[in-house]
């Protein structure tokens, strides 16, 4: 099949399934996760596109990718509210409702700057073993160190990562932007 045959054969193949794997998926999920796990649907369609089988099996095919794909995000949205809970008063509330969901983003927006401003070895270690859920000793077999290093340095990130967003809150308490009493307003 030539590369025009293929484009064309896939787009009437999407045209055909996006707004069914766009359903399954809004009834597992929320809307803006929906439509993300449809793009990775259809992203992994194509990787996968020689070994996606003929209608009348295709549908049932992309139920499955879509499936797989809305665990992933549950692993992940997982793995975010663990690391947030491991970071104390600054876990982010994932509570539904219009109010939570800002101050949620807005503190989601804060922790993630607060973890990108670590210095790249004590943040590539926390990403790894918190939100990859690497082994700890895999992980030290992969940045050739030793499993004591990776202790040490998963605790000076906590102890850093507690430092700057305690700052964070003052300096936005102090700029007006506290949260709580947003919240509370």
């Amino acid at each position: 099949m030539t590369a025009e045959a293929t484009v064309a054969t896939f787009e009437a193949m999407y045209a055909s399934h996006v707004r069914d794997i766009l359903a399954y998926c809004l009834r597992r999920t929320s809307h803006a996760e929906a439509h993300d796990a449809t793009a990775e649907v259809f992203a992994v369609a194509w990787r996968r596109f020689a070994d996606m089988p003929a209608d009348p099996e295709t549908l049932p095919w992309l139920f499955g990718v879509a499936a797989n794909v809305l665990k992933n995000q549950g692993r992940s949205s997982r793995r975010a509210r663990n690391l947030a809970g491991k970071i104390g008063s600054h876990a982010v509330d994932f509570q539904p409702g219009p109010e939570t969901q800002l101050v949620r983003r807005a503190e989601y927006e804060e922790v993630h700057r607060a973890i990108d401003s670590l210095k790249p070895k004590y943040r590539d270690v926390l990403k790894l073993v918190e939100w990859e859920e690497l082994p700890r000793e895999q992980v030290a077999e992969m940045l050739s160190v030793s499993r004591a290093t990776i202790d040490q340095r998963i605790h000076r990130a906590y102890q850093q990562l507690e430092r700057r967003l305690k700052h964070m809150s003052y300096t936005q308490s102090q700029e007006g932007g506290d949260h709580d009493a947003a919240a509370a307003s």
